[in-house]
């Protein structure tokens, strides 16, 4: 991010300049008030820049959602115009004769057309005609006319709707901007506590007490619902689930040293390498207990597979599901993502027994 500030600058567009250096302001004030702020929570000031990231980027995709649809009305607009050039053009090319053919007969061309009628009858018949063409001539008439109008209210549509779309996409670089700002904060934020040996011993402190709190909520997780399906088997399962991401375990269950700052974590789950926006899935049949935001683990989905036992996905990217949902083994919960994570895009599952958390690499499939 850094790097592409920088460039930026360097390409001298001064809008692209003032942008970079809002970036770079903003993420330096966070941190600032991060390192100065000792009483502070880490989690919580995290929380609050992932927050804010999450409400840029959707800001984000929705101003440029609806700039790509103001441009596809764009080139509607353009069509209809078209469209409607090209039926004033023949209108006009049918009228252009049969005008000319009127001016050369003139008003005492058709009375000369009808006095030389041979009778009565065929006066008639010559009247009814110098009708009918007139007539015809009157509508054709009509005909350009209304595409006339038709080719300007598709003119007037396009250049407004040409004037909406410069204004969408101005607001789309704004928050496009502002997206960028918020997620060179949250690294400025994430790279002072992953340099800082306080900062990152608060951290580890700050989780572990996350940890016991998230023991505290699953305890008092509701039971299912009179009529739910009920799950039972899952301790059939053991060495046998599936992972519920692609990729190798990070970190294992248990005591864990940080080899730089030789501070000793306790895991209550495993830490698996999976890539920023994989999929994640249902390790086995259960009822979807929880779906959302938890601090120190970002999007959590809680699994109660039935007998106590429930499973945990963290720092999702995003949610698939909802709180009561029933779910197969393979049903899709989310994508890995970095949400409260302080180690980047990974994704942290734990199984747990009654609430005490169990070692997960003897329940899954080698």
């Amino acid at each position: 991010m850094r790097a592409l500030l920088w460039l930026l600058l360097a390409a001298g567009d001064p809008r692209a300049q003032l942008e970079a250096l809002k970036a770079r302001k903003a993420a330096e004030e966070t941190a600032a008030r991060l390192l100065a702020d000792r009483e502070r929570s880490i989690l919580d000031t995290l929380g609050e820049a992932e927050e804010a990231l999450a409400t840029a980027e959707s800001e984000g995709r929705q101003a440029e959602a609806e700039r790509l649809r103001s441009e596809r009305r764009v080139v509607e607009a353009r069509a209809e115009e078209a469209e409607a050039q090209a039926r004033l053009e023949a209108r006009l090319a049918e009228l252009r004769p049969r005008l000319a053919a009127r001016q050369r007969l003139g008003r005492l061309g058709e009375l000369r057309l009808l006095v030389t009628a041979g009778s009565l009858s065929e006066l008639v018949k010559r009247r009814a005609l110098l009708d009918r063409v007139l007539k015809h001539d009157l509508a054709a008439f009509q005909g350009a006319r209304e595409a006339l109008a038709d080719r300007e209210r598709a003119r007037s549509a396009r250049q407004a709707e040409a004037v909406r779309l410069a204004a969408l996409a101005a607001a789309a670089r704004e928050r496009q901007a502002e997206a960028a700002a918020r997620r060179e904060e949250r690294r400025t934020l994430l790279g002072a506590v992953r340099n800082a040996k306080a900062l990152h011993e608060r951290a580890a402190v700050e989780a572990a007490g996350q940890g016991q709190k998230l023991a505290e909520f699953i305890a008092a997780l509701p039971p299912p619902r009179a009529g739910a399906q009920s799950h039972t088997g899952f301790v059939q399962l053991r060495g046998r689930l599936p992972r519920p991401a692609d990729g190798p375990v990070e970190v294992g269950f248990g005591r864990v040293v940080n080899p730089r700052f030789n501070t000793v974590t306790v895991q209550k789950g495993v830490d698996i390498g999976a890539r920023q926006g994989d999929p994640v899935r249902a390790v086995a049949p259960g009822r979807v207990a929880h779906a959302g935001w938890f601090r120190g683990y970002g999007n959590l989905v809680i699994v109660d597979h039935g007998d106590g036992w429930h499973t945990l996905v963290a720092h999702l990217a995003s949610m698939k599901t909802a709180m009561g949902e029933e779910v197969e083994a393979g049903t899709l919960l989310g994508t890995v993502g970095d949400t409260g994570s302080l180690k980047g895009p990974y994704l942290y599952f734990e199984i747990r027994d009654k609430g005490r958390p169990v070692d997960p690499m003897a329940w899954l499939a080698r």
